[in-house]
């Protein structure tokens, strides 16, 4: 059964309505990655587990969480509204432009719920429980300049655009194991993981312009998957809006077990010297089968453009473009219909690759860059990030240097490490001029977590301050009130 609605409308209010989970949105943080005695840092490199200590223990909500933001202020508002119901046209059009402006946008939540390790001489091992929230878009085009764009006025004929959009919500349950294979050089790593897919939107959709008879068409084809607890509402046969099941109970969407996926982490490190190190990893090789609360709608449809609103010309190259001839958006008046799909699908999740290289200067010092690559249909970008590690004392690490996160290229991070003798605590952002400069910065963020070791003995001696191989304290027998001390002779 076909039904319309404005497409603007369609693609804002699903992809939003999925993210009613978002408590905090962020970009993954990449500031401790060579820092190899923090303990999340196995979340880029499974291999990197066997720099932690003896027996590790962490839990939600110290486990670790990173939370950021980015063009969020008028996201959530449309959410919300669209959660309530109360959405408008301004709403969605505000979204939409927001949007359009930018190339990517990219938000990750993580958060650790549970965490124990165990590191042995046979290796390394770790149990992880995560929770792991993502929304990455990309309408940036000249296909959705020219629709929603009043300045902007001419359009290539035939370049189709992918709106590529994808928002996911699962647990993770992982198993990992890291072990040298050549002692002092080379260590492996490998994360089994279990996912348990709580909602999901995902557009293969895609548009393209057309010439049609006398005029020219936009012709729009492709799904969008969808898996979330929500009803569609019908008026006059249109899609009105899309509200949350009446049934809807947030304990049994968060333990929703009918989603399941399988995925792996693989990672090594190799040093060249004593001083330099290379590591490489990719995570998140894997899929899930989405099986319940499935609305998948199916794009197949075109719309007319009124000749009066657009003339052709040539461009430079003598390629045929079309011209925009009225000072509002087209988008206002285009309707499409839709077919509502609800077999079972699967998608793969965004598989990351990290790359890096570390370089020890002198025992407290160490610099390195590390390169982030994240693949997903339509939405790869990476980021890349120059470290300086200072151990200022044996209980504080001081971490600083420069980053570019996606499109953003004005990143200072900050970060802090600081262990005692029955844990760690850290805290970080990867972008400190967003706390000075708040207006002109395009990322901010802030990371923390902390972990607690378990299973340590007591230390009874102190640790010697100097070599001395022929020198033994005696023990103190007694003191006397005059200040003298008897030794054991």
């Amino acid at each position: 059964m076909k039904q319309g609605k404005r497409s603007k409308q369609i693609v804002v209010l699903l992809t939003f309505m999925l993210v009613f989970v978002l408590f905090g949105n962020a970009q993954s943080s990449l500031i401790y990655y060579h820092t190899k005695d923090q303990f999340n840092t196995s979340n880029y490199n499974p291999a990197f587990l066997t720099g932690m200590q003896k027996f590790t223990f962490s839990i939600f909500p110290l486990a670790g969480m990173s939370v950021g933001y980015n063009n969020q202020e008028v996201i959530m508002d449309v959410m919300t509204r669209s959660l309530n119901g109360d959405q408008t046209n301004e709403d969605f059009n505000d979204i939409f432009n927001s949007l359009v402006a930018q190339e990517l946008f990219f938000l990750n939540y993580e958060t650790n719920l549970l965490q124990l390790g165990y590191n042995s001489e046979v290796g390394s091992f770790n149990f992880r429980v995560k929770e792991n929230v993502l929304l990455a878009t990309d309408f940036k085009g000249e296909l959705s300049d020219f629709l929603m764009s009043p300045t902007f006025r001419t359009l290539a004929i035939g370049r189709p655009q992918l709106f590529a959009t994808e928002a996911l919500h699962y647990r993770e349950y992982s198993l990992a194991f890291a072990g040298e294979l050549v002692k002092n050089k080379l260590t492996v790593g490998l994360r089994a993981k279990l996912y348990l897919g709580k909602s999901v939107l995902f557009s293969e959709v895609s548009g393209v312009m057309r010439p049609t008879d006398n005029t020219y068409s936009l012709q729009v084809e492709g799904p969008m998957k969808l898996s979330i607890p929500a009803n569609p509402t019908f008026q006059d046969g249109v899609i009105k809006d899309l509200n949350l099941a009446k049934d809807f109970d947030i304990v049994n969407y968060i333990t929703n077990t009918a989603n399941f996926g399988s995925g792996v982490d693989l990672g090594l490190t190799y040093k060249i010297t004593p001083e330099i190190e290379l590591s490489a990893s990719v995570t998140d090789l894997g899929r899930i089968n989405w099986k319940k609360n499935i609305n998948t709608l199916m794009f197949n449809d075109e719309f007319l453009v009124p000749e009066e609103n657009i003339e052709i010309e040539l461009n430079d190259k003598g390629e045929p473009v079309l011209t925009k001839m009225i000072d509002k958006p087209i988008s206002d008046s285009i309707n499409f219909s839709l077919i509502i799909d609800e077999t079972p699908f699967s998608t793969p999740l965004p598989s990351t690759f990290f790359a890096g290289v570390n370089y020890q200067l002198n025992p407290k010092l160490n610099v390195g860059i590390v390169e982030r690559y994240i693949r997903t249909k339509g939405l790869n970008h990476n980021s890349i990030l120059l470290t300086a590690n200072y151990q200022a004392n044996k209980k504080l690490t001081i971490i600083t240097g420069y980053s570019i996160i996606g499109n953003s290229y004005s990143n200072i991070p900050l970060a802090l490490l600081y262990k005692w003798n029955g844990g760690q605590t850290f805290f970080g952002t990867d972008n400190l001029l967003s706390f000075i400069f708040p207006t002109s910065s395009e990322f901010s963020g802030i990371t923390f977590g902390t972990c607690f070791y378990l299973f340590r003995g007591k230390v009874k001696y102190e640790e010697p301050i100097d070599y001395r191989p022929f020198f033994k304290p005696k023990k103190v027998k007694s003191r006397t009130r005059k200040g003298l001390i008897f030794n054991n002779g």
